[in-house]
């Protein structure tokens, strides 16, 4: 017969974990600029996020003190004016690659050993913020081109997925987005950003209410 502690430990084991409400604060995250491309105006207010998007590109990076096990992402957002992208198949290429917003998990693995003068700035600092390795980007796209579940790969690296997610429209004006995984990713932060650097786009977006479960 189990003795009630070991009952509580399987018990627990076999809970999900609770969801993590992101904290959304100008501190705890690092902008970071690429190279020669207009960095995105962002702003924090009032645990939201603002991006003010003029043919722009940056990103904020959140660097998890511990490896964290994701299986769904929950986030409302909002946007207004124009992205320059129609179809699916433009999206794909280097041309189309912009969006409204992206909420990616830097996930968890040993990059490939590149010497650091051969590596971008944006790569160094980045490495530099995170406390854990990471190989690989997953991008979460709302009001993609790509139907909602579809996936495809980032046309500037093969290690970056994109996945296209379905947004419901809520009772106050924001859209809000949940999206489970097949299965657990390993991730070692949240990378947030929304660009229009590729397609000349001119808009504004904005983030709230980012949970991890």
């Amino acid at each position: 017969m189990l003795k009630p502690i070991t009952c509580l430990l399987l018990l627990s084991a076999s809970l999900p974990c609770p969801a993590e409400q992101i904290v959304l604060q100008e501190n705890r995250f690092e902008h970071i600029h690429f190279r020669r491309i207009q960095p995105t105006i962002i702003h924090f207010e009032q645990d939201t996020i603002h991006f003010d998007v003029k043919k722009s590109s940056s990103f904020l990076l959140l660097a998890f003190d511990e490896i964290k096990d994701i299986r769904t992402v929950a986030f409302e957002w909002q946007a207004e004016g124009m992205l320059n992208k129609s179809t699916a198949s433009q999206e794909k290429t280097r041309k189309g690659d912009d969006a409204w917003l992206r909420v990616g998990l830097v996930i968890s693995g040993e990059p490939d050993l590149v010497p650091e003068p051969l590596l971008p700035r944006w790569v160094i600092k980045a490495r530099d913020v995170l406390k854990h390795p990471s190989d690989r980007m997953l991008y979460l796209i709302p009001d993609a081109r790509h139907p909602p579940g579809e996936t495809w790969r980032s046309p500037f690296s093969s290690n970056i997925d994109m996945v296209s997610v379905e947004s419901r429209d809520g009772p106050d004006g924001w859209k809000q987005v949940k999206h489970e995984f097949d299965r657990p990713r390993s991730a070692v932060g949240l990378w947030l950003m929304a660009d229009g650097d590729n397609t000349g786009s001119i808009f504004t977006s904005r983030l709230r209410k980012l949970r991890i479960e």
